[in-house]
């Protein structure tokens, strides 16, 4: 069953694929075609990785390489001592983390503004004590930094102050996602605003008050002002 190799001509074009490609995202791919195309069904084993190392020929470090890409996108799963088996034939083609690098300007900043926006609402309503200690500990090292006119620094905290009412939406999935998003494209994205001579502190008054909505559980002042924020200068 599956991509079989007709000959040792075959195994040798394989390798030759390693100057764009690895063996392991070559053997990834073939066989999520596989999986896509019907050749293994949901819920079924995948063959061994002995099995395995023989229909793709390729050492055992390749093919472990490609099942962990695969359980990455959730298209396998791994039962430890068991075996793998087919978990979803409709998986993203690429991480987040990747596509965010190479999607459009427009869309990415569509997509910070929808996650901000339920962000600061359910803050708002969650928040703890710790929770506002965090975020105005992270406000007050981005003002510091902003006062000393230091870019590099500012845009950290900015990013950590950011991250720290992500955290106190209490949503563990959410909180995953704003973070990666924010250190694959958001840093990127404040850091290109602030690359013309404007003050740091341009949005300062803001995030104050942002901070208030939150201590205030005012959900509606806060998502107003989160909204505020993402007007261009």
């Amino acid at each position: 069953m599956g991509y079989t190799f007709e000959s040792s001509d075959d195994r040798i074009n394989m390798s030759e694929l390693i100057v764009r490609k690895s063996l392991s995202e070559v053997v990834a791919e073939r066989l999520q075609e596989q999986i896509v195309s019907g050749a293994y069904k949901l819920e079924q084993q995948l063959p061994t990785e002995p099995e395995l190392m023989k229909e793709f020929g390729v050492g055992r470090s390749s093919i472990r390489e490609a099942i962990r890409k695969l359980e990455n996108i959730g298209t396998v799963r791994v039962q430890q001592g068991v075996g793998t088996f087919v978990a979803s034939k409709n998986t993203v083609a690429e991480p987040l983390s990747k596509r965010l690098h190479t999607a459009r300007d427009k869309d990415v900043e569509e997509v910070r503004e929808l996650l901000e926006l339920k962000i600061v609402e359910k803050a708002a309503l969650n928040r703890t004590k710790k929770d506002i200690a965090n975020i105005q500990s992270c406000l007050e090292k981005r003002n510091k930094a902003a006062d000393q006119n230091n870019l590099a620094l500012w845009l950290e905290e900015d990013i950590n102050f950011h991250i720290s009412i992500a955290e106190a939406c209490k949503n563990p999935i959410l909180v995953e996602l704003y973070k990666t998003f924010a250190e694959q494209q958001l840093k990127k994205s404040i850091g290109d605003q602030y690359a013309a001579p404007i003050s740091m502190h341009r949005l300062t008054l803001l995030h104050k008050e942002l901070l208030e909505s939150i201590i205030e559980q005012d959900t509606e002042k806060a998502v107003k002002i989160s909204l505020t924020m993402h007007k261009k200068p």
